[in-house]
């Protein structure tokens, strides 16, 4: 019997109407933007999926479904078999949604207030939960100070800190290291190379190249909304793969 997938995507669209009162009044369909169409893949546990593509693509949207932090229009979810229509609470467990957005902490608590804070949000004693998450990403000497004092760089360890607290298995990565200078880009590289050497499963978006030629584990490239799955051909670089995609010269989904 095959094994369960620790996240499966089964026909996912997504459509954002544009609200407006005029349409309302003329009795029309708003208009909108159809954000992703109908996308499909599993994921095994301990398997990485990069998710490559330009801004505007759909691959936040997708993470975002994935974490239950929208529903789909059409489509299922599944996360270790649990369908998150039905079950969104309890598959909130198993998943770490790691946003890498610094305004989602409170500047003036220090960096100890703040995983404190989203600890008990988890129903977890924070001086259980931050310790050992402070320890493995090196933020020890961090903890009393600010979080508006902190580097970049610190910022982003914390946004990783903050998806580990509760143990997730399933970690879904929007962007990690955007904005990082290449120190604080190589050692947040680093601190994903070890989560997957743990044995996590994880989902990562990025539009950057070299993010994903520096990670192992299958890759997907979004153009439009729809996802396809590629591997580049002996000799063929991953830029000229990306291009052909994104372009639509010959690789692009059908």
């Amino acid at each position: 019997m095959a094994s369960t997938p620790a996240v499966a995507v089964a026909g996912l669209s997504k459509y954002f109407p544009q609200l407006e009162l005029r349409h309302f009044l003329a009795l029309r369909r708003p208009p909108g933007v159809c954000a992703l169409r109908e996308v499909s893949f599993e994921l095994m546990a301990g398997e990485n999926l990069c998710i490559l593509g330009p801004n505007g693509s759909g691959k936040t949207t997708l993470i975002k479904l994935i974490a239950t932090l929208l529903t789909p229009t059409q489509g299922r979810i599944w996360v270790q078999g649990q369908d998150t229509g039905a079950a969104s609470l309890s598959i909130k467990r198993h998943l770490g949604f790691i946003t890498c957005n610094e305004e989602s902490f409170y500047g003036r608590l220090t960096g100890w207030q703040n995983l404190a804070f989203f600890a008990r949000l988890h129903n977890l004693n924070p001086k259980d939960a931050v310790p050992p998450v402070a320890r493995v990403l090196k933020l020890e000497p961090y903890l009393d100070r600010r979080f508006f004092s902190y580097s970049t760089g610190i910022k982003r360890r914390f946004d990783i800190a903050r998806g580990l607290l509760h143990q997730p298995d399933i970690l879904l990565l929007d962007e990690p290291t955007t904005n990082l200078d290449p120190i604080a880009t190589q050692e947040v590289r680093q601190l994903l190379a070890q989560l997957q050497g743990q044995g996590k499963t994880m989902i990562i978006v990025t539009h950057r190249l070299e993010e994903v030629q520096k990670m192992r584990g299958r890759l997907a490239i979004m153009k439009e909304g729809r996802l396809q799955e590629v591997q580049p051909a002996a000799g063929e670089s991953l830029e000229d793969l990306y291009r052909q995609v994104v372009q639509g010269d010959g690789h692009g989904p059908a």
